[in-house]
């Protein structure tokens, strides 16, 4: 007889399931039926959990939240120079969207937009300490010289930001017709040349 699954891992694998329904039939077609069917429980088990959808989509939001938002903080407090942790942070965005396809298409649902106006604003603001984050992260890199020194840290941020999430629309819209990374890639390595500080031309050139 298998133990039993503690209340967090269930949660967590409804959570999971509730991703992988979205990813195939959107926001619109979350049903708690649904869910236990992928999560392969019954429906009464969802309920033990959750006391219905919209607290599922709570939970979902949470998740995104800390999966990208809260490792974006993690790895902005590490020791590593700003383009190194701005690439770890963008790559590591791009992954969760790769592993979980459900995750841009509740982002983008008309759930969010014109539903449930509570889940709208605790993803708005999961969104904003996103963008703070990876501000401050800019900052540090134009006072340390790394990046050029008219970088608005803000907007670069929000430039970076967008970048993802446009992409990421782009291939849910087209239902995953081009590979995500490979194309976040290029566009995060012509990105990284816009950031970084011009080499200084006025040194004279060494010679032998």
């Amino acid at each position: 007889m298998q133990p039993r699954k503690s209340t967090h891992i269930r949660r967590k694998e409804i959570v999971q399931a509730a991703l992988a329904v979205i990813a195939e039939k959107g926001v619109h077609g979350l049903t708690i039926a649904e869910i236990a069917g992928r999560a392969g429980m019954s429906d009464a088990n969802i309920y033990r959990h959750f006391r219905g959808k919209q607290e599922i989509l709570t939970a979902v939001g949470d998740f995104i939240g800390e999966a990208v938002m809260g490792r974006a903080a993690r790895i902005a407090a590490g020791k590593k120079k700003a383009l190194a942790r701005l690439d770890t942070i963008f790559r590591s965005h791009v992954a969760l969207i790769a592993a979980n396809p459900g995750l841009p298409r509740f982002i983008f649902s008309e759930e969010l937009q014109v539903g449930d106006r509570q889940l709208a604003v605790n993803v708005a603001g999961r969104m904003a300490q996103y963008i703070e984050t990876m501000s401050a992260i800019v900052a540090q890199g134009c006072r340390a010289g790394e990046f050029r020194p008219d970088l608005a840290p803000r907007e670069t941020a929000v430039t970076l930001l967008g970048m993802i999430q446009f992409t990421a629309l782009r291939w849910s819209i087209t239902h995953e017709a081009f590979a995500l990374e490979a194309e976040t890639a290029r566009l995060w390595e012509n990105f990284r040349r816009l950031l970084l500080a011009p080499a200084d031309t006025t040194r004279p050139k060494q010679t032998r």
